[in-house]
């Protein structure tokens, strides 16, 4: 058997199968015609192959049926995902097996930002009738589920991309009820993770929340700072399980066998029962269902007496999990566990071979791995976060010896928990070390800079070309010719790209106006806001729900440290990546705490050195050249509730303008403002609520602003701004300004005017002046 696979080169065919699984999925309506092709062509094959009896024939042959058979998976999965039964859009009592659980910020029920569960499983009953559907749903506050169970819930689900690995994403309403517990491996695991969250509760720092997800998968303690610090590193593999996870529990495992001098063949079991065991207590994910595959071929071909070559198993393992379930295409995680596996196999060795000719042999190898690892993932990682961390594989080099460490001495703190518990917070402890330098490298790289690169397919074709004619440069056997053509590509490419990269710098250098002071940054349906001061003095007021965006729109505009953060109220859509920004804030405005979650938040922030203040009306900052009073809420609160009512409303001079912001106000609120005291006349107002229906035509009259900036989201589910605070403005004289239709909008004053410049010309394409 060992024999076949080391010769069969089933690579390509592995590759033409994930092709056809992309394809297949995102049309899953010409699946089955297309199954159909696929065998009609696998027979006329077999005719070829037959005749010919050439290896190339039977691969040929095996790789149509292979497209065939995933094809059908498609046909028969897309018909699983949307039975008739399973209403969308309404609510409906279903039960649903928990495959997998995880922690998620988001907006309870009255729109305050509230600590949820993120429920990763299947729908198998719904109206009495059985049903398999693949879904992802978020509940308030803590479900008590367990992966395996089966909870009675009452949900709103609503359809996803054909090409998601869920069929259906929603909510849950009310609390879930176990209906049917999980089995006992199931239950055993949970016993385990969860002893081993509380052992490490009390450790401090990024180790601690490292630490359970590099041992058991629980990334619950990784807050989006430190998510954004490993991404920026390049070192998101080591925020939780990963492939590399069931390699060392391989390894150890036949190691300590090995020195018991147990016969091969039970070596080979208690390997392939320790990996099963593992893949329960870490929960199936993708990249771990890869390796696991992976390793299962490896440890059969041993049993069988041979040994398996790593590029044939990966594709058996690939080809074995892509019929199994052809959505894993489309994973993230899958795709980059996979990808890594073969720079390795493929690259790591020739790159070495160069490197050894300068470098002694084993610092080759070590500079190989994660160089070979690196650039075989680049182009995946280029369409999930355009740029390069330049200083990426210094930063594996540093913190991937850890890694191994971090995750056998954490299984062993929650191995030994409930049967030696001292022993297990020694272990627990010895696991935080390594896991805090992980921390450590991760945040101290991110600080570097990044080299910038092509955003989407043009990003991520770029990085392809220049990763295949690096493999063409590097392979001994290829032609003389293809060796030329690949060391010319990837001048072309680099040419391209710092052409791109340079002319895009010159061309925000000279079109972006450098003088501003007010930047409205385009996070989609939430507020992200700047202020400039001067002298490098910066204000942010809000950041909206995604990290990306509001991390872009800093970068571009040339922030690093923020002197005042202000958080006007605690919605997801204004406070949502403010976690991303701890450690670069000097001091912190929040408005009234609203709950657990706001005040976790507040927490995040003053660890990250940030001085946290609660402000109400009558507080003032100074920003360099900008002064902010803050207008609402009242002192004391009285009546008014936390929330969108009780956002901080902010009066902005400077110069010769002013600015008013607004948070979330709703018309009555805006009204008992006016009530408060006049109202101060300004040049822009940041129209409240993301223009939505619950306005006061008082308040804008007050304000006679010449522009309304609306901080709104393409397409979004609200209908913002709607047709009445449209109206509303065009009845005061302000000319509505919209990020969704504008993009990024930059407010200056020059010569007692106010301009404003956009990034795309929908509303002003140069600077206008207000009239």
């Amino acid at each position: 058997m060992s024999g076949r696979l080391v010769r069969s080169g089933l690579l390509l065919p592995a590759g033409a199968v994930w092709v056809v699984a992309l394809v297949g999925t995102a049309l899953p309506v010409a699946a089955t015609p297309a199954a159909v092709a696929a065998l009609l062509g696998a027979v006329a094959l077999c005719v070829v192959a037959v005749r010919r009896r050439t290896r190339g024939a039977i691969l040929l042959v095996a790789g149509a049926i292979a497209c065939a058979a995933v094809l059908l998976a498609v046909a028969a999965g897309d018909a699983r995902r949307h039975p008739p039964v399973l209403p969308m859009g309404r609510p409906v009592v279903v039960e649903l097996r928990v495959d997998q659980i995880g922690a998620a910020d988001g907006n309870d029920a009255s729109g305050a930002l509230a600590s949820r569960s993120m429920l990763r499983g299947t729908v198998v009953r719904v109206a009495g009738e059985a049903v398999e559907v693949p879904v992802l749903v978020f509940a308030d506050g803590r479900s008590g589920a367990v992966p395996g169970g089966v909870v009675r819930a009452r949900v709103v689900l609503h359809a996803t991309a054909p090409t998601d690995s869920a069929a259906a994403i929603g909510s849950v309403r009310g609390r879930a009820v176990v209906v049917r517990p999980p089995p006992p491996a199931q239950v055993i695991a949970a016993g385990l993770r969860t002893g081993l969250l509380e052992r490490t509760a009390r450790l401090p720092g990024d180790g601690a929340a490292l630490l359970p997800g590099l041992a058991v998968g629980d990334t619950s303690r990784v807050g989006a700072d430190l998510q954004q610090a490993m991404r920026d590193a390049s070192l998101t593999h080591l925020t939780a399980v990963s492939g590399a996870n069931c390699a060392v529990v391989t390894v150890a495992v036949f190691g300590l066998c090995g020195l018991l001098r147990l016969p091969r063949a039970v070596r080979i079991v208690l390997a392939g029962a320790a990996l099963a065991g593992f893949v329960v207590l870490v929960t199936p994910q993708p990249s771990v269902v890869r390796a696991a595959a992976m390793a299962a071929v490896a440890l059969l071909c041993d049993l069988r007496g041979g040994r398996a070559a790593g590029v044939p198993a990966l594709a058996v393992a690939v080809l074995t999990l892509l019929v199994i379930d052809p959505w894993f295409a489309w994973s993230a995680g899958f795709v980059l566990s996979a990808a890594a596996t073969a720079g390795l196999l493929l690259l790591a060795g020739p790159l070495a071979d160069r490197l050894a000719r300068v470098l002694p042999r084993r610092l080759a190898l070590v500079i190989a791995v994660p160089v070979a690892a690196q650039a075989a993932c680049q182009p995946i990682l280029v369409l999930l976060q355009p740029g390069i961390p330049v200083f990426g594989v210094v930063a594996n080099l540093l913190a991937e010896p850890a890694a191994p460490l971090v995750t056998v001495l954490g299984l062993l703190a929650c191995l030994l928990g409930p049967v030696a518990p001292p022993l297990a917070s020694v272990a627990a402890v010895l696991a935080w070390v390594p896991a805090a330098w992980i921390g450590l490298v991760a945040r101290t790289t991110a600080r570097l800079p990044q080299l910038g690169w092509p955003a989407g397919v043009a990003g991520a074709a770029l990085a392809a070309v220049i990763v295949v004619a690096g493999v063409l440069m590097l392979a001994r056997a290829a032609p003389r010719p293809a060796r030329v053509a690949g060391a010319v590509a990837s001048v072309v490419a680099v040419a391209v790209i710092l052409g791109a990269v340079a002319g895009g710098a010159v061309g925000r250098f000279a079109g972006t106006p450098g003088d501003w002071a007010f930047a409205a940054c385009d996070v989609g349906q939430g507020d992200g806001l700047v202020l400039n001061g001067g002298g490098g003095r910066y204000a942010v007021v809000d950041t909206g729900r995604e990290d990306a965006p509001i991390a872009a729109c800093l970068a571009r505009l040339g922030i690093g440290r923020i002197d005042l953060l202000v958080l006007t109220h605690w919605d997801a859509d204004h406070v949502g990546a403010a976690r991303s920004l701890a450690g670069r804030v000097a001091t912190a405005f929040v408005g009234p705490s609203d709950g657990p979650a706001a005040d976790a938040l507040r927490s995040a922030l003053h660890r990250g050195g940030a001085t946290v203040r609660q402000v109400r009306r009558g507080e003032v900052a100074q920003v360099g050249r900008l002064r902010i009073d803050v207008l609402w809420p009242p002192d004391p609160l009285g009546a008014v509730e936390p929330g969108n009512a009780a956002s901080l409303t902010l009066h902005v001079t400077g110069g010769d303008a002013s600015l008013l912001l607004t948070g979330d106000l709703g018309e009555e609120a805006q009204d008992a403002l006016l009530a408060a005291g006049p109202l101060p006349q300004v040049d822009v107002v940041k129209v409240a609520h993301h223009g939505s229906a619950d306005q006061s035509p008082a308040f804008y009259a007050a304000a006679r602003a010449a522009f309304g900036v609306v901080s709104v989201g393409v397409d979004n589910d609200y209908g913002h701004p709607t047709r009445r605070l449209l109206r509303i403005l065009r009845a005061t004289g302000t000319q509505a300004v919209r990020t969704d239709q504008d993009g990024l909008v930059l407010v200056s004053w020059r010569a007692r005017r106010v301009l404003v410049w956009t990034e795309r010309p929908v509303t002003a394409a140069v600077w206008v002046p207000a009239k």
